[in-house]
């Protein structure tokens, strides 16, 4: 009897869920394909198109991120190889189980192409996903406030993440000055990026999360959705953390749910949720792919030539030259 091929059956459950998650979406919420077809053929033409430029600069603060989290942590590779990397994870990300899958691509071939070895590609990775998602709930915190208690406990949550990243900041510092911390192995992780490196990711991570959170709200425009910012927020914050359940290809049809499902509570129509869940989860790829054309026909960067800047090639590339 021929070995049972898990992967396959697995991709059959998750197209099916995705079938059944768009079904259900229809049906639950009282609308037809064609509806949905007649809601995004209404959108602002000129707001849709703010809302990918969005993505575009969105996409390149992702890739610039990585790519400081990257040379913190001594991988040479150039920022533009990083930058083609990236986007082809993005796309990968809407194919895959799960919204992390393309991450997995850019471990494998960071790691192969920088010959820098498996844990620090794997590091890049994960410091660069966790610290997306600590921007993310770090927006959440005072955007909850704003929204449920007002403007005065809304600035005062601004204050205690303010005053928390101060004192996060002296302590780390002090650290980092102390050539031979006494506590061991325990700490080294604190001084790798440089600490330079740390604030920019952490500065970048805000920035992007909250021109992520915008993105939404100028396809909601789009839309003829006009909501507070504050409630954008969370309603982003828990449809990103709802994707990464690999129940579905690529989050289709969990998102579009997830989206008609926040926005209900506020007055927003389920089709044109839908379709901002859509612009939402295929919009990056789309930009994505634009990028990845521009490389392809560019010849920049070459496979070969993936790290080190400056006239140098990788180690990966001088083997093959022997």
């Amino acid at each position: 009897m021929p070995n049972f091929n898990w992967e396959r059956a697995f991709a059959v459950v998750r197209v099916l869920v995705t079938l059944a998650l768009l079904t259900g979406l229809f049906f639950v919420f009282g609308f037809t394909p064609g509806d949905l077809v007649r809601a995004i053929r209404t959108a602002d033409d000129l707001q849709l198109g703010l809302g990918f430029v969005a993505l575009s600069v969105l996409l390149l603060l992702l890739s610039l991120k990585w790519y400081v989290i990257i040379k913190g942590l001594g991988v040479p590779v150039s920022f533009f190889a990083a930058t083609r990397l990236y986007l082809t994870g993005t796309v990968l990300n809407n194919v895959l189980p799960t919204a992390i899958g393309g991450d997995l691509y850019r471990v494998y071939f960071l790691s192969r192409e920088s010959d820098s070895g498996f844990r620090r590609s794997l590091a890049s990775v994960l410091i660069e996903r966790a610290t997306g998602y600590a921007g993310l709930l770090a927006l959440s915190a005072p955007a909850a406030a704003f929204y449920f208690w007002g403007a005065v406990p809304g600035l005062a949550v601004i204050l205690a993440l303010l005053a928390g990243s101060a004192v996060a900041y002296l302590l780390l510092r002090r650290r980092r000055a102390d050539p031979e911390p006494d506590v061991g192995e325990t700490w080294r992780w604190t001084r790798l990026p440089a600490t330079s490196n740390l604030y920019s990711v952490a500065a970048l991570s805000v920035v992007q999360q909250a021109l992520w959170v915008s993105t939404a709200a100028i396809f909601g425009l789009a839309y003829g959705v006009s909501i507070p910012w504050s409630y954008w927020v969370l309603t982003v914050t828990a449809l990103t953390l709802l994707t990464m359940l690999p129940v579905s290809v690529g989050g289709l049809g969990l998102r579009e749910v997830g989206y008609a499902a926040v926005l209900a509570p506020v007055g927003v129509d389920a089709t044109k949720a839908a379709a901002i869940g859509l612009a939402m989860g295929l919009g990056p790829s789309v930009v994505s792919l634009v990028g990845l054309v521009a490389f392809v026909v560019s010849g920049f960067p070459r496979q070969s030539s993936l790290a080190l800047g400056g006239g140098e090639i990788s180690p990966s590339a001088s083997r093959a030259k022997q």
